[in-house]
């Protein structure tokens, strides 16, 4: 029996000698009553006492909590919008439990009131955890088995929900490696904080952030504070023909980023007008010569030769402001909570209405460049019976006010875009499609700037540094499938059919080229566990759609967690790496917890 049915009608013939006994009635200050008691059930992994668990896989569910630390009831409680005394809100009660649905370490959160004779209510907290240690390897055959990373990492230390990880990645040029933190409760308080430190192949990178995230859609206030120093190598794939192990320039860069924003909601729950202020500092040279990885092999870098290193240097333009920063916006949101999307089983919340904001900001030219900046992003989400239209746009633009002659004062035009349509056929209710546009592109660009086709979250079958271009346009269709075997007391299955179609154009992007339409099917499985996670394991095979094609010609990919979908980090990498500027790095996902 689910805890709600035999643990609220237990509390619910409970009596307690409170002090609200004693008071006036309570519909003379709260029309609903008075919150007399909150119980807070804050279970483990699994529920052993609950009769409906398959007593063969007892000694699984035991094993799994064994291992497992439980989250402690503090960490719950600081996220709860009530105490008790507190007027009864079940809009309060709504927003507590999807605070902490937001949380990769909880599986199942359940939050509900229970009448009690006195006209007050018990509130009961019901939690499950999720597995906590997450062991998340990269891999991809393509003529061979190659590891693109491993991260390590435990998302509740010690049941505080404190998040620590190990991780490695080497993918092309790429080759990180370091220690990531991250705490949602600095000191009991509700500040987050983010904190990632390590090496690159041209040199180091540090991160930090700390951030007041809005308080679900009754907050007022957020403000937040960000640092990082990253050393990279941009690389550009010289490839106009898609073949096998093209060479790659590299484009050496250092950059620096500090921001400060400050945001104020006026308004209702989840209607409200937003206003914000904030400062950046960015700087961004590149130091060193551009160099040359042939056939694709990073560890025998070679000087490029004038010609060679001329595109790329012409998208080398430094910057150094001191920005000062003002956000507009407008949200007119609602939550639902839907199952099956992106995860297997587990509840997931989803935004619907507008959220929408633009943001313009003057650099100080007595401390550099002298510019205005312009960004705007935004959501919209609509439920269409039993179906969801969800999409997001994001643009940026700078204008130089101090230009040699004779070139445009508009420089660094970027946008993208993604609209997700989940289709769920009524009949069986095991199955979603899930239908994904995908637009990305760029204009007078003098930062480093290329997109290619393939990847994980391109035209899966091809790899990432296949047909790079300046402008992309991407088509997906997946049928997802709970197959409920063979123990879907213990864990989740699932199965995956999938296409991806796309285009990409030359653009303004060095070495770019119309690859015309590609296209690419496969199949994959999908596991989440415990059963009603929402963080899947997922393994996929590809073939590109091409003459010529043999059986063998695949690529295999394991992830945890969907890459393709409304709940995956927005943006697709190539595109977050070359972002112009810190100009709204502040404002935008400020209400979002930062990831970890």
């Amino acid at each position: 029996m689910p805890l709600r049915s035999h643990l609220g009608a237990a509390l619910a013939t409970l009596t307690f000698a409170s002090p609200l006994a004693a008071q006036a009635p309570a519909a003379a200050t709260c029309p609903a009553g008075r919150i007399s008691y909150v119980y807070l059930d804050n279970n483990s992994i699994f529920d052993t006492t609950d009769p409906e668990l398959d007593e063969r896989f007892r000694w699984a569910y035991r094993t799994a909590n064994a291992l497992h630390v439980r989250t402690r009831k503090w960490v719950i409680r600081q996220e709860l919008l009530f105490r008790a005394g507190d007027c009864f809100d079940p809009y309060l009660l709504a927003e507590s439990e999807r605070l902490l649905r937001a949380y990769p370490f909880l599986a199942q959160v359940d939050v509900y009131g229970v009448a009690q004779p006195d006209g007050s209510h018990h509130v009961i907290v019901d939690t499950h955890d999720d597995w906590s240690t997450r062991v998340d390897v990269r891999l991809r055959i393509d003529g061979g088995l190659r590891m693109e990373g491993v991260r390590l990492s435990e998302l509740n230390l010690f049941g505080t929900g404190q998040s620590v990880g190990l991780f490695y990645r080497e993918r092309y040029v790429t080759r990180d490696y370091g220690v990531t933190y991250w705490t949602p409760q600095v000191g009991r308080t509700r500040l987050d904080l983010t904190a990632s430190a390590g090496r690159t192949r041209a040199g180091n990178f540090l991160q930090e952030e700390i951030r007041y995230p809005f308080v679900g859609e009754v907050g007022r206030w957020s403000f937040g504070e960000t640092f990082s120093r990253d050393e990279q190598f941009f690389d550009f794939v010289v490839n106009e023909n898609g073949g096998e192990q093209p060479p790659h320039v590299l484009l050496p860069l250092r950059e620096k980023l500090f921001d400060a924003t400050v945001v104020r909601r006026f308004g209702e729950r989840g209607q409200a007008a937003v206003v914000g202020v904030g400062l950046s500092v960015h700087q961004l040279d590149f130091p060193g010569r551009v160099l040359l990885a042939p056939q694709g092999d990073f560890d025998e870098r070679v000087p490029a030769d004038s010609a060679t290193a001329a595109p790329a240097l012409g998208q080398a333009a430094p910057r150094d402001a001191v920005r000062a920063s003002v956000l507009l916006g407008l949200r007119n949101v609602r939550w639902i909570v839907r199952r099956g999307l992106d995860g297997l089983r587990g509840d997931e919340d989803v935004r619907l209405g507008l959220d929408a904001g633009f943001v313009v900001g003057h650099s100080i030219p007595a401390f550099g460049d002298d510019d205005i900046s312009l960004a705007a992003h935004a959501w919209g989400g609509a439920a269409v019976g039993r179906g969801l239209l969800l999409g997001r746009i994001r643009a940026e633009a700078l204008r130089e006010l101090r230009t040699a002659p004779g070139r445009p004062s508009w420089q660094g035009v970027f946008t993208e875009g993604t609209a997700f349509a989940y289709l769920p056929p009524p009949a069986t209710g095991r199955q979603t499609i899930m239908l994904r546009a995908e637009a990305a592109g760029a204009w007078r660009t003098r930062t480093p700037y290329q997109l290619t086709l393939g990847g994980e979250r391109g035209v899966r079958g091809y790899d990432l540094d296949q047909f790079p271009g300046g402008r992309r346009l991407l088509l997906t269709a997946e049928d997802r499938i709970l197959l409920g075997w063979p123990a879907p007391a213990v864990f989740d299955a699932g199965v995956v059919v999938f296409a991806d179609a796309g285009r990409i154009w030359a653009g303004d992007a060095p070495w770019g080229a119309d690859s015309g339409w590609r296209a690419s099917a496969g199949l994959g499985l999908r596991v989440a566990f415990p059963a009603g996670g929402r963080t899947p394991l997922r393994i996929d095979f590809a073939w590109p759609l091409e003459r010529g094609t043999r059986a063998r010609d695949f690529q295999v990919r394991l992830s945890v967690g969907e890459l393709i979908g409304f709940s995956a980090p927005p943006g697709d990498f190539q595109f977050r790496r070359f972002r112009p500027d810190g100009i709204a790095a502040g404002f935008f996902g400020i209400d979002a917890r930062p990831s970890n």
